[in-house]
Formats: structure tokens, C-alpha cells, sequence
């Protein structure tokens, strides 16, 4: 309490007790003398009695509370007796009950009011200091994993080849649609002579760094033992491996390898769990490239079989991730194989035109809303 409160509370006591303001300055003199011994008590207990409080569980620290203040406002109450007796402010103890009850009304009131209040406002805050410290902490993981999307999205780019080899007799082209999130898709396509050539395209399970990271080590597998001339099956069981002893739990990859032989117009391939090849010829019919196993990383020992097809002039084969056929509109539906077939229903023109028009059906369909990345390469035999 200080001097304002104490004169403020002492003139609407009076004002209550008399209904007047006259004699107003014995009231709140009374008021300044009791606050004398209120202020030194207040001052010597406030720290023991939080001292008691702090490892008490309510109710007891309210109890605490209660009695340290019954005891300043009685302790106060005595003190200020004698004062006002001193001073001539009161003719005997009787002309001070009024006042006792009221001190010690008004302590112990007050007090809990105050301390209810403080308690409150130090929870509410210790509250909103725990929430802007989560909202911090999850900012800052917010940010970190779109700087791990970055750095992820970066590595998927710079795998995937800039511009495609041209060899005699066909002619290829490719492009990857990113979606909001890094996804592990991979294409690539790797000239083996002037008429042959390597291309693959996969899927890493899962996003982020650890899809990208993951991708990373199927294109140097790829680069590593496609140039030796080896054969498409064989290829994907070496892959599935090294992949298999390395990837973490519940991480696959599906995976399509196949070497075009331009000159011989034959495809030599192995589909390894992935969404199968479109193979689409001159009249109209459609083939689905599926002679394979089972994806990359799941069963260490797993046989691939070598699948083949004979390529005719005219030909058009689809290579494509599932962020094409697993796109969808604002019903819900998926484009599916039939739509990509029908947008292949279309006359050939050259393979990048070929794929752009596909590429815009799919985009129309979904509204440009990807949820994956969407990745198509196309083998146009000429």
C-alpha cells in the first residue's frame, strides 16, 4: 500500500461509515498511521512468506497466504491502536473497532484480489512465453525443412540430364513437371553409339533430402554400369543390390531401364516395379512394357527377367512417372492410363512437341495442382 491508495481508501471508508466528508482529515490520518506498521510488516514477511508458498500445492499456499495476512493486518491493527491513542486521534480502544475490522477487511481482501490477479497474469504470461517459443521452435523446423526441400530440389535438378542425346533413327525427349514438394523422381539417357542408346526412369518412395539423396545413388549406379554394355535385367538386379544393402527401412525405389537398338529396331528392357511403358504404334494399338521384378531395395536377391519389344518406324514409346496418372482434378478423379492413351491418340509430330501436348492435357485436367512431380520422357521412331 502507499500514501495514494491508503488517503483514497480512507476517504471512501468514511464517506460509508458517516455519509459525509466532514471530519475527513482524522480518517485519513487514521489511514496514514495504520499504514505504518502495515508497510513494516508487509516489508519483513513478503519474502519469507513466498519462501513458504513457492513449494506449497494450492490449497495450502493459499492458506499460507490467508494466515500471513491475518497476522500483518491483527499485528497492524494492535500497533496502529497505540499510535492512534498516542496521538490523541482516539479516546480509548473501544472508538477503534470500526477501523480494526476494516483494516483487517480490507488486508485480507485486497491481498487475495492482488495475489489472485498476480498469480493469473504470471500464468497467462508463462503461457504465452511457452507459446511464442513453439511457435519459434516450430518456425525455425518450418524453415529448415524448406531449406532441405531447396537443397533437395537442387540435387534432383542437377541429376537430371540438361538436354538428351540424339542418336540415328529415333528421337527422345523428357521433362520433369515439379510439384510444391521434392519427390524422387529420376530420368536419364545415356548414348551408347551412334544408333544406341540407355534410358531409365524411376520413382524414389518418399520425399525431401532422403528421396533426393537416394535418386543420387541410382543415377550413379546407372552411369556407372550402363556404358559397360550391360544387359537391361542384369542392370536393374545389380542396382537392386547395392540399393537393397544401403536403403533405409520402408524405402524403395521403381525403376524402368531399357537400351534402344536403332539400327536392329529392337528395346531391350526391365521394368522394375515401375508404371509401365506406353508403347504406342503407328495403327493405333498400345503395348504395356511390364517384363521386369519387383522394385529396387525391398528383397536383396531378387531375379529380374529381361523383357524385349520390336520397335517399328512410326513407333512412340512413353516413359512416366506416377505424378502424370495420379493426377487429379477438383473431383477427385485421377487422369489414369486411359486419358494418357488417349492423349497419345493424337498424331505424332516431334517427340518434345508430343510430349508438351500430354503434358498440357494433364496440366488442364488438374488444374496445374501437381501433387507429385510428374516426370514423361518419349522415344519417337522415326
Amino acid at each position: 500500500m502507499t500514501v495514494g491508495p491508503t488517503i483514497g481508501l480512507s476517504t471512501l471508508a468514511w464517506f460509508v461509515m458517516t455519509g459525509s466528508f466532514g471530519g475527513l482529515w482524522r480518517a485519513i490520518s487514521a489511514g496514514l498511521i495504520y499504514m505504518v506498521p502495515v508497510a513494516a510488516f508487509h516489508f519483513a514477511l513478503e519474502r519469507p512468506m513466498r519462501r513458504w508458498m513457492a513449494p506449497a500445492r494450492f490449497p495450502l499456499d493459499w492458506v499460507i497466504f490467508v494466515a500471513v495476512r491475518l497476522t500483518i493486518a491483527a499485528a497492524s491493527a494492535a500497533i496502529g491502536n497505540f499510535l492512534m491513542l498516542t496521538v490523541r486521534l482516539a479516546d480509548n480502544v473501544s472508538q477503534l473497532y470500526g477501523a480494526d475490522r476494516m483494516l483487517m477487511v480490507v488486508m485480507v481482501l485486497l491481498g487475495c484480489g492482488i495475489e489472485l490477479y498476480s498469480k493469473t497474469r504470471s500464468r497467462l504470461e508463462l503461457r504465452n512465453r511457452q507459446l511464442e517459443d513453439r511457435v519459434e521452435a516450430e518456425s525455425r523446423a518450418l524453415q529448415l525443412h524448406q531449406e532441405d526441400f531447396e537443397r533437395a530440389r537442387e540435387i534432383q535438378q542437377a541429376l537430371m540430364p540438361a538436354t538428351l542425346p540424339q542418336i540415328q533413327g529415333c528421337e527422345l525427349a523428357a521433362g520433369c513437371q515439379p510439384a510444391r514438394m521434392v519427390g524422387g523422381d529420376y530420368f536419364d539417357a545415356i548414348r551408347l553409339g551412334d544408333a544406341r542408346a540407355a534410358i531409365a526412369v524411376g520413382d524414389v518412395s518418399g520425399k525431401g533430402m532422403a528421396a533426393a539423396l537416394l535418386m543420387s545413388n541410382l543415377q550413379a549406379i546407372v552411369r556407372a554400369f550402363a556404358p559397360g554394355g550391360l544387359a537391361a535385367h542384369e542392370l536393374c538386379a545389380k542396382a537392386n543390390q547395392l540399393i537393397a544393402g544401403n536403403v533405409a527401412p520402408g524405402k524403395y525405389i521403381t525403376f524402368f531401364y531399357a537400351v534402344i537398338d536403332a539400327a536392329n529396331m529392337r528395346l531391350d528392357y526391365c521394368n522394375a516395379g515401375h508404371n509401365p511403358p506406353i508403347l504406342r504404334r503407328r495403327d493405333g494399338t498400345v503395348e504395356d512394357l511390364r517384363e521386369g521384378g519387383p522394385v529396387l531395395g525391398v528383397f536383396p536377391g531378387a531375379v529380374y527377367v529381361a523383357g524385349s519389344a520390336e520397335l517399328r518406324s512410326g513407333d512412340c514409346l512413353v516413359l512416366y512417372t506416377d505424378g502424370i496418372t495420379e493426377a487429379f482434378n477438383a473431383a477427385n478423379e485421377e487422369f489414369g492410363e486411359e486419358r494418357l492413351v488417349r492423349a497419345l491418340s493424337q498424331p505424332f509430330g516431334i517427340a518434345e512437341e508430343c510430349r508438351q501436348r500430354v503434358m498440357a492435357a494433364v496440366t488442364q485436367f488438374s488444374n496445374g495442382n501437381f501433387h507429385d512431380d510428374a516426370t514423361m520422357m518419349i522415344v519417337s521412331m522415326r
